[in-house]
């Protein structure tokens, strides 16, 4: 038997310096007057994998934007820093943040704050990861965390081979930056966590 996804989502909050590059996350597509995001059901793979990372990051910001909570911006050196965890999960077989994932997202160049990473694997699609992360407590909270402005995503289209699952191996990491006042004292969102559906 094959196991299903696997989930883990790990938070901290520790001092840093920072200088900001951002870029705005992606349009939403209204389809009949509800808004959606494209290519949130296409299964990940190598080709589409800037697409399908787009797609995560739209439908998170749902998630935001429907309870109150201002949109979070992609970061690329938060997108270097996922991107590498999510390639070395599937290259050491290792499903886990790591010794300290603050540090990996220092290294990338984001001096932070606040900072939260979120895994999984197993999970073939944007919609099915961040519906499986909304659904698991730790997750949910960092998804909606008011102290968070930037995020990144790393997508491998494989899982882990020691877990023996299919689908992607995925990684976000959340940041503010060092000197900056959080978005939101708005935690009741978070405090609502885990949503299911």
């Amino acid at each position: 038997m094959i196991p299903g996804p696997v989930l883990r989502s790990l938070a901290a909050l520790v001092a840093g310096l920072a200088l900001v590059a951002a870029v705005a996350p992606p349009a939403l597509a209204r389809t009949s007057g509800v808004q959606q995001c494209a290519d949130a059901g296409v299964v990940a793979t190598r080709a589409n994998g800037s697409a399908v990372k787009a797609a995560v990051v739209c439908l998170i910001n749902l998630q935001r934007t429907s309870r109150g909570l201002p949109a979070l911006r992609v970061d690329a050196r938060l997108d270097r820093s996922a991107q590498h965890w999510s390639s070395s999960m599937v290259v050491s077989g290792e499903f886990s943040h790591g010794a300290n994932f603050g540090a990996r997202i220092t290294a990338a160049g984001f001096n932070w704050s606040a900072a939260g990473e979120n895994i999984a694997t197993g999970y073939p699609t944007a919609k099915a990861v961040v519906g499986g992360w909304m659904a698991s407590l730790g997750h949910c909270q960092n998804i909606l965390s008011p102290r968070f402005a930037f995020v990144g995503t790393g997508i491998v289209p494989r899982g882990i081979r020691s877990l023996g699952t299919g689908g992607a191996t995925w990684t976000q990491d959340f940041g503010l930056p060092l000197g900056w006042r959080q978005p939101s004292r708005d935690f009741s969102p978070a405090g609502g966590c885990p949503y299911r559906g």
